[in-house]
């Protein structure tokens, strides 16, 4: 079960924890309500994660491990 942390950090299924400023998580929430294609933000981590935002909101992790997880609630 993917995890986002408050305020601006995502767990993923595998364990692994992306930690991002808040200000680049809130402005990818804010741009991905203006597009229809979901937008995807690079984790810099030697084992890359991709955190999904469509319609304004985290939706998945996409792992290079467990394949796409979706962001199912709050830790």
């Amino acid at each position: 079960m993917a995890l986002e942390l408050i305020p601006s950090s995502f767990r993923c299924d595998c364990g692994h924890e992306s930690d991002f400023c808040e200000g680049t998580v809130r402005g990818m929430k804010a741009d991905s309500k203006k597009r229809r294609k979901p937008m995807q933000l690079i984790d810099s981590e030697y084992d890359k994660h991709f955190i999904e935002f469509a319609k304004g909101e985290a939706t998945a992790i996409i792992c290079p491990i467990k394949g796409r997880c979706k962001i199912t609630g709050w830790a």
